[in-house]
């Protein structure tokens, strides 16, 4: 089994407010707070549909077996922190980088051995490993693909004129098919 979770989350967002703003032709402060929100929850779908992370974020993948950990799950890989594990004794272990190596072209990027190295033994339980690595563009919004960048102002703008729960004959809370178009050349296919 592999999941993941987020360590260290980004400390801006793909688009600001004022760029929100300005697609929405909102020139006043009443609703800067749903726009946040709305910005922050277009981001996190558009992350979660594409598998990617767009701005630097810290995250932990974990594992069961070594195999768990063969494919990284977000994209794109900045740099692998350390790998823990815990050996057959109960004890916490960091995995050497002699013993591993990071394939960050493929994509998803993949953990590999290097020549003439094994995976030590491991305890048989959950979560038994964890890599900690870095994902997303560390510098600023402005970095991150247009592309991405336009779906998520597409679907900004469609929740905030869909403001309520249930609009008849649509889903308001699924991001829009005109923006999946645009995420689909971004979207990386990772085997769960």
């Amino acid at each position: 089994m592999r999941a993941y979770k987020v360590v260290t989350p980004a400390t801006n967002n793909p688009l600001t407010l004022t760029e929100a703003k300005t697609h929405l032709k909102v020139d006043t402060t009443a609703d800067d707070t749903f726009i946040t929100n709305l910005i922050r929850s277009a981001t996190s779908s558009a992350q979660e549909y594409t598998n990617r992370f767009f701005i630097a974020t810290t995250i932990q993948q974990y594992g069961d077996k070594w195999d768990d950990i063969s494919n990284l799950l977000k994209s794109p890989v900045a740099s692998v922190t350390h790998i823990k594990y815990v050996d057959t004794s109960g004890s916490l272990q960091t995995l050497s980088t002699d013993v591993y190596f990071v394939d960050d072209v493929n994509k998803p990027a993949r953990i590999g051995l290097k020549p003439n190295q094994s995976f030590p033994d491991i305890i048989d339980r959950l979560n038994a490993i964890y890599v900690e690595y870095v994902v997303g563009i560390a510098a600023g919004s402005d970095e991150v693909d247009e592309g991405i960048r336009q779906a998520l102002l597409l679907t900004i703008g469609n929740w905030y004129q869909n403001r309520q729960a249930v609009v008849t004959g649509t889903i308001a809370t699924e991001l829009p098919m005109n923006a999946k178009f645009l995420l689909d050349q971004y979207k990386i296919q990772v085997c769960r």
